[in-house]
């Protein structure tokens, strides 16, 4: 007894304890047949023991996917590592030792190997260069350890809901057709779209998913965007439920969905995406949709709230071609143009009622003045045709709208009907009264823009596009008035 006491008093004193005493069990996994672990941190000079109740192969994984060591056990086993730092197991079921492309036993023959495995922080008096396998004592295997890997589960994707589906809305007129969406807010019930779809549109109707049509109370318009939104009486439709307040609470990152719109079927699919950038006015996504889907809501998954109206880039051909190109990428042939966006109406500087008929007046106005000017720049602009028989190369797009003008073709015909058989001063004379004819084109509705103030907000900006537009025609009129043998050489060839 004095003897071990005083050995007792030694250990105390020189602060040495057995190797067995200063071990430190780290981390400990159990379950059944083959599986990853997760990962874990160890300092240096480390071990993993395993006890099995059949053959197990262990390998040792960094955090890069390597292999570190690996070995098979009957029963038990052990492996050292000399350096710490974060690992994690590869436990296969049988007698081959595991690899990074291993894949689970696929064997019948047999039950599942259960395992144990513990993580054993070793004495310091173990050199962390000293490559050996410490000798692992037997322990037990519990057998309330014994349970399979948990596997993680499975989270589909999201997908549009019903009601979402349902709240979009088919926009048909005379001239256009689109789409747009129902909304509830705390002012009632509307649909939303753009005011570009319901401008110059005779004979509108807003059509259910189902085809009901809703009945419209109203209508107002942004003063600052292209938005127009529907007071609808409410027949139990489907809704989005939109918030101001949501608007400060959105980043980039933000999963958004959009319904698909497409043709010949009705049945929307939702695009899953992101939001890519965000301004006052406008948010960037990166969601695969097709041409046709302007006028779809921007959905934000985690709320099921809308933020924003699709809606097509101006200025640009939004063709298929284009559409399969985006999303993020600039459209083929431009420079940083993405071919949609969505339309706030947060932060609206206001909101104008529309009179339906009076806005329907006006914008007949200003898209007959857009087409007249549209004419005039096809027959004075568009490629002259290669009469060339060598040419090898396929002629260039014609645009040749000036064919539906009546006006146009009309004072086209009695310069054609002058020219026969007329001379060169004959020719010229014609076509100095051709350009006279389109001058009184291109003067006719001018005043009547340049009266902005009593236009729609909409309409305001619409007619001070058309107008800059309108003198860029007439430039090029008094351009062709200063160089009459050119303009009769593309008379010529109308």
């Amino acid at each position: 007894m004095r003897l071990f006491l005083f050995f007792l008093l030694s250990v105390l004193a020189t602060g040495f304890l057995p190797a067995e005493a200063q071990e430190k069990i780290v981390q400990e996994f159990s379950g059944t047949g083959s599986t990853t672990t997760a990962a874990f941190k160890v300092p240096n000079r480390w071990e993993v023991r395993w006890n099995a109740r059949q053959v197990v192969s262990v390998a040792v994984m960094s955090s890069d996917g390597s292999i570190v060591a690996g070995a098979a056990g009957v029963l038990r086993g052990s492996l050292f590592v000399p350096l710490g730092g974060t690992y994690y197991f590869k436990i296969s079921d049988g007698g081959v030792t595991a690899s990074a492309d291993a894949s689970p036993s696929t064997s019948s023959t047999q039950p599942a190997a259960s395992w144990h495995l513990q993580v054993v922080e070793l004495a310091k008096s173990v050199s962390a260069d000293q490559a050996l396998t410490v000798y692992t004592p037997y322990f037990i295997v519990p057998d309330s350890a014994i349970a399979p890997h948990p596997q993680p589960a499975f989270v589909p994707p999201p997908v549009l809901t019903d009601n979402q589906i349902h709240s979009v809305v088919t926009i048909k007129g005379d001239n256009a057709s689109g789409a747009g969406f129902l909304i509830r807010t705390p002012d009632g019930t509307f649909v939303v779209t753009h005011l570009h779809l319901v401008a110059a549109n005779p004979n509108l109707k807003i059509l259910t998913s189902t085809g009901e049509q809703i009945t419209t109370v109203s209508l107002k318009g942004a003063v600052d965007r292209d938005l127009a939104m529907f007071a609808v009486q409410d027949n139990h439709y489907s809704y989005l439920p939109t918030s101001n307040e949501l608007s400060n609470s959105i980043s980039a990152g933000d999963q958004v969905i959009i319904p698909n719109l497409g043709k010949p079927s009705p049945v929307l699919i939702g695009s899953l995406g992101t939001l890519i950038g965000i301004g006052p006015e406008r948010l960037d996504f990166n969601n695969h949709i097709g041409p046709r889907s302007s006028g779809a809501p921007v959905i934000e998954v985690s709320s099921g709230k809308v933020l924003a109206i699709v809606t097509a880039e101006k200025k640009i051909d939004f063709t298929d071609t284009i559409a399969q190109a985006w999303p993020a990428n600039p459209a083929p042939g431009t420079a940083g143009i993405i071919p949609c966006f969505g339309l706030r109406w947060s932060g609206v500087q206001g909101w104008e009622t529309f009179d339906q008929a009076r806005f329907l007046e006006e914008s007949l106005i200003l898209k007959q003045f857009h087409e007249d000017s549209l004419s005039l720049d096809s027959y004075l602009n568009s490629p002259l045709p290669d009469t060339s028989p060598d040419s090898g190369n396929p002629p260039p797009p014609v645009n040749l709208s000036f064919n539906n003008n009546p006006k146009i073709m009309a004072y086209v015909t009695t310069y054609k009907q002058s020219t026969v058989s007329a001379d060169q001063g004959q020719q010229l004379d014609s076509a100095r009264e051709l350009l006279f004819d389109f001058n009184s084109i291109a003067d006719t509705g001018v005043d009547t823009l340049k009266k902005t103030t009593e236009l729609y907000a909409y309409d305001q900006k619409w007619a001070q596009e058309e107008l800059a537009y309108r003198v860029a025609i007439k430039k090029e009129l008094d351009d062709m008035g200063n160089n009459l043998v050119r303009f009769n050489n593309i008379a010529q060839t109308r």
